[in-house]
């Protein structure tokens, strides 16, 4: 059984593999595939807010320490923090635990290497298989050998500068009137600091955290109350986090959010301008962005690449192929230039700069970008009956969906129990009763089979 999905392994707190245990386990199987030669055997544990953190923590901690790794303890700060302490404190790895815009009933783990990227699929598979087959009743080791915990006292501190080198200190963000939904995450603390510095003018909710509100209507999934805010505050921009401060939705003045599909096109407009890219340049999104983006920006001259959901193909892409930047219509945006790798605040100030560049309104700025109208069906699914049938499902699927005038993409979600249906489509061309009876045997279909 895979324990990894799209984005590290996540689940229910006390069920399979997410108890204190397997954690534990995890622990040392990680320790024998990304521990470094000839390194200092060093690795730094990050967390969110969530209560289940108190559990999964001291039990990752006691792991590399029975495996002869240090523990640097650093959370809770968002996950892009271990970018830049990782690489600073010379570590050979990295943690987050964390279920990110999930519930707090869900936790999860983050592995990153200790250059802050996520760990590839080999490594993941390696993990998997020292978890389920290596016999670690037999490990041995000197107790003169085992690893030593300490917690950073300025982590919060070093994880904020990197934050504020993203500003141009030759820009007056006084001038900007910002609503900030922390999502009671990982950012509670760090966000409004940052941006307090910066000089703005801010009013901030969801920075109260009780280990069971992370999420709960608020942050980036959930930004209604950010852009209530917006509006009776008169405010310029809303940044809503989520909870492990990764991704990112904005809000324009006059409340209305902004998809990220329009952020990636403001963002390409504003670097195309300032000849950070040039016509014929690449931008990089996931295989479920809405077409409306490839259109309009193929007006502007530039072209977009798809890869497979999730953050860390996105970034491998840029990497490999050295664009300049990418992101995913869910909140996560990744720049080349960038020392924080995915963060949502470095976005938001990216998104504060231009805005004070330009001096123009952000509901100005996204001009330009006509999106196609989407369905989105999750439908819940048992795993195991799913992987068992899934090529039938899919034939069926594409027999319902291939001959309409619609974009259509099937995926199993990478966190949760879900199969995701996406339909994209132009309301000119299709009627809507025709959808409808499209999604009811959709759903019929899943649900029948799994």
């Amino acid at each position: 059984m895979r324990l990894f999905g799209t984005d590290g392994i996540r689940g229910e707190v006390g069920k399979y593999p997410l108890n204190a245990e397997n954690v534990l386990k995890l622990a040392k199987a990680s320790s024998l595939v990304l521990r470094k030669k000839n390194s200092i055997s060093r690795v730094v544990i990050n967390k969110d807010t969530r209560l289940s953190g108190y559990i999964f923590e001291p039990a990752l901690t006691s792991g590399f320490i029975s495996m002869g790794i240090d523990v640097i303890l650093v959370g809770p700060l968002p996950t892009p923090a271990l970018t830049v302490l990782s690489k600073s404190l010379r570590a050979d790895f990295s943690v987050m635990i964390t279920a990110s815009h999930n519930p707090y009933q869900d936790n999860g783990l983050k592995f990153f290497t200790g250059q802050g990227l996520k760990i590839s699929v080999d490594e993941e598979n390696k993990i998997e298989d020292f978890f389920y087959n290596y016999d670690f009743d037999n490990f041995k080791i000197k107790q003169s050998k085992y690893g030593k915990a300490i917690r950073l006292k300025n982590a919060l501190g070093r994880y904020s500068e990197a934050l504020k080198q993203s500003a141009d200190r030759n820009l007056n963000y006084s001038k900007l009137k910002v609503a900030l939904d922390c999502a009671n995450g990982a950012s509670y603390k760090v966000a409004p600091e940052v941006l307090f510095e910066l000089g703005l003018d801010l009013y901030t909710i969801g920075n109260n955290p009780t280990g069971t509100n992370i999420n709960q209507n608020c942050g980036s999934l959930f930004p209604l109350r950010a852009s209530s805010l917006v509006k009776k505050k008169k405010c310029d921009i809303g940044i809503c986090l989520d909870g492990d401060g990764d991704r990112v939705t904005i809000i324009d003045e006059t409340g209305k959010v902004i998809n990220g599909e329009e952020i990636i096109f403001i963002l390409a407009k504003y670097y195309l301008s300032k000849k950070k890219i040039t016509k014929g340049s690449v931008i990089v999104t996931n295989e479920i962005a809405n077409h409306g983006l490839d259109i309009s920006l193929k007006k502007l001259g530039l072209n977009l690449k798809r890869v497979k959901v999730g953050d860390k193909n996105i970034l491998k892409e840029i990497i490999d192929n050295k664009y300049f930047f990418g992101g995913e219509p869910s909140g996560h945006f990744i720049f080349k230039d960038d020392l924080l790798i995915g963060d949502g605040m470095a976005t938001a100030i990216r998104l504060l700069t231009y805005i004070l560049r330009e001096n123009k309104k952000l509901s100005t700025l996204r001009k330009g970008i006509e999106l196609l109208d989407v369905i989105n069906i999750n439908q819940r699914i048992d795993r195991e009956k799913f992987f068992l049938f899934q090529d039938s499902i899919y034939q069926e699927l594409n027999k319902l969906c291939k001959n309409l005038d619609i974009y259509y993409n099937i995926r199993p979600s990478g966190t949760e129990p879900l199969l995701r249906v996406n339909l994209q489509y132009d309301k000119r061309n299709i009627k809507r009763s025709t959808l409808n009876r499209l999604k009811t045997k959709i759903i019929k279909v899943i649900s029948n089979a799994c």
